[in-house]
């Protein structure tokens, strides 16, 4: 999958996830048809929607983070491609030790250069402890 349609991916599910919780009171109040039954709901009986309320509140501060990452990563990659050609040589790396070091284990077709993808793997990989 290509860079651009995982980034389109991501932006389709936070848009799901906000509308997600109108949705399902939608449904309720269509599938509920007598909307007096709503109203004489007790605490115990709004609890789904509370839980609800509380997982879409984490799931948009868990996306959030992850597009602000992808974003960051994205500045950093275009830093460091210098000729602008969507691609990062080695000689791009020679001021990130890091990635220098790790140039190799990170170019998966050995064509000398480091695709957005291969950059973001090396991003998103464990530090060597």
């Amino acid at each position: 999958m290509k860079a651009k349609n995982v980034s389109t991916v991501k932006w389709l599910t936070m848009v799901g996830c906000v509308f997600a919780p109108f949705l399902v009171v939608g449904f309720a109040v269509l599938a509920i048809p007598n909307v007096q039954v709503l109203r004489n709901f007790g605490g115990i009986d709004w609890i789904w929607l509370i839980l609800l309320g509380a997982m879409m509140a984490g799931l948009y501060y868990f996306l959030a983070v992850y597009l602000l990452d992808e974003e960051e990563i994205s500045e950093e990659f275009q830093s460091l491609d210098h000729n602008h050609d969507g691609f990062i040589s080695r000689e791009d790396t020679a001021n990130w030790p890091d990635l220098s070091r790790s140039f190799d284990k990170f170019d998966t077709d050995h064509d000398g250069r480091l695709s957005r993808v291969d950059f973001a793997a090396f991003e998103n990989a464990v530090p060597a402890a």
